[in-house]
């Protein structure tokens, strides 16, 4: 495989991951404008659905503003989840296995 070609599919799966980031990030936001109010201030699950979010926010801030390398994409896989969700298991032991079977770039 060449080098151009690689590079191509590295920017094709960043692409991929920030569209996953994009959809994560929706689902996280409807699910916290759907909580149940009034919320206290100790509830720990919304807590905690809120630091997801911030990080999540954070960290596709960074994907979106660097340049599709393998370097991002092996970052986004070894990060944790953002949620327990199967799918997004899924879709990084995907985005793993396709990473693998990229040439070195």
């Amino acid at each position: 495989m060449s080098t151009v070609a690689t590079r191509s599919d590295i920017a094709t799966l960043a692409m991929e991951i920030v569209e996953h980031l994009r959809d994560v990030r929706r689902r996280l936001a409807e699910e916290i404008r759907s909580y149940p109010t009034p919320i206290p201030r100790c509830d720990a699950q919304f807590n905690h659905l809120y630091e997801q979010l911030g990080r999540l926010a954070r960290d596709l801030d960074g994907i979106e503003s660097g340049k599709p390398s393998r370097a991002l994409v092996e970052r986004f896989i070894a990060s944790r989840p953002y949620t327990d969700d199967p799918s997004e298991r899924d879709f990084r032991l995907r985005a793993g296995k396709a990473l693998q079977s990229f040439a070195s770039v």
